[in-house]
């Protein structure tokens, strides 16, 4: 099999990628390991920059996004017996928008399947070969071995992927802080009270409420690294969230259903060699946040869009000076981005051995997002999201 651009990974960096190179003419076959039921039903985060709902607008994938976002107007802050609400409005209309990663996917791969694009599920990549000009992805399926023969390779399989394994010296480029816990996150099918629905910072730990539709709540708890969710029922789950967001602030949260539960270690992580001869990598591949600023598929749209472009002008106009920007341009908006992640979960999070005097700190960081005029700019600048860099 033959393509120009052979995409590895159908999250929402892999698909949109494709998505994009379709509308320049170009040509792309995306595999994907896991199953196609998996990736549809594989939940993740779900707010977006106003830059991400205006890419998928731009590419046509935006019609449910529309119908069923979920618009924020403002981001509630709880610490120390306090509340405090942001605007998340600027100057410019820009705004937060809730909806599903696992909705985004399912436009894309919907999209891709009505346009008769190739789409192949259940592709184990072994291996990449000719990356220097003539990249060959050799990959399994139902047992048996193929080989994808291509121009151009985009590596968008996530932190675990085997695209960075073929970049040379990738770790002696790459950068990591391991958080001590994790969050347990949770689906619910009970309606999100607007009262308790924010970032909490609890003497208990981190805790997160949001809401994923009309009657559907996303929450999250601040747990230890090795926590095993088998240990908590879900009457201690939902008495565990109100001691932390509802009852100090005299709220009642609405209890439903829990339909989904997951545990996810938190890390940043950033891979500075994100391109190596016909290979280049983009979202979680090379970059990986904590998901206490809701940033990780955020930043894969703005590598995208900057790897789209720089493709094209590598396989149509035979120019290879933006594929060799690429990095540059992609680290601008990645960094601060990443460290604006950590910086939240120092924040909002109870780490090991904390004292009061830690906590006091904390306290310090969260008053001066909230009361100081400077400070929301700051807080309400970052949530929003950078600019895309440009060529």
């Amino acid at each position: 099999m033959k393509t120009q651009v052979g995409i590895i990974g159908a999250g929402p960096a892999g698909l949109l990628l494709g998505r994009i190179l379709q509308s320049q003419g170009i040509d792309a076959v995306v595999l994907e390991r896991r199953s196609r039921d998996y990736v549809l039903k594989r939940i993740r985060a779900g707010v977006l920059e106003q830059g991400t709902v205006d890419t998928l607008r731009e590419y046509g994938v935006a019609e449910r996004l529309d119908r069923e976002g979920l618009p924020h107007t403002d981001m509630k802050l709880f610490w120390g017996g306090r509340r405090h609400s942001i605007p998340m409005i600027d100057e410019n209309g820009r705004r937060l928008t809730t909806y599903g990663q696992n909705k985004i996917v399912e436009d894309l791969v919907l999209q891709r399947e009505a346009d008769g694009l190739p789409l192949v599920f259940d592709a184990e990549v072994e291996a990449i070969e000719g990356l220097p000009d003539k990249p060959v992805i050799h990959y399994t399926r139902n047992g048996e071995k193929h080989a994808l023969q291509c121009d151009f390779v985009a590596g968008c399989d996530g932190f675990l992927g085997v695209s960075r394994k073929h970049i040379p010296d990738a770790d002696a480029h790459s950068y990591e802080k391991v958080f001590p816990f994790s969050w347990f996150g949770l689906l619910a099918e009970a309606k999100t009270s607007t009262e308790t629905r924010g970032f909490c910072h609890s003497e208990r730990g981190l805790a997160v409420s949001s809401s994923r539709g009309p009657d559907v709540s996303r929450l999250y708890l601040q747990v230890p690294p090795d926590f095993d969710m088998a240990t908590m029922t879900d009457d201690q789950i939902w008495d565990e969230l109100s001691l932390r967001l509802a009852n100090q602030y005299g709220k009642t949260l609405n209890r439903g259903p829990i339909v989904d539960k997951a545990v996810v270690r938190l890390r940043g992580f950033i891979c500075e060699k994100m391109v190596h001869g016909r290979l280049a990598l983009a979202g979680d591949a090379c970059h990986t946040v904590p998901p206490s600023g809701a940033k990780g598929l955020n930043l894969a749209v703005g590598d995208v869009r900057l790897l789209a472009e720089a493709i094209h002008a590598l396989l149509v106009e035979n120019d290879d000076r933006k594929l060799g920007r690429y990095t540059e341009l992609a680290l601008q908006r990645i960094w601060p981005t990443v460290h604006w992640s950590c910086t939240m979960s120092e924040a909002f999070h109870i780490f090991p051995g904390q004292t009061e005097f830690d906590t006091r700190r904390q306290y310090e960081v969260l008053n001066f997002w909230a009361y100081d005029a400077v400070g929301q700019q700051v807080f309400r600048n970052s949530m929003l999201g950078r600019p895309y860099p440009q060529y």
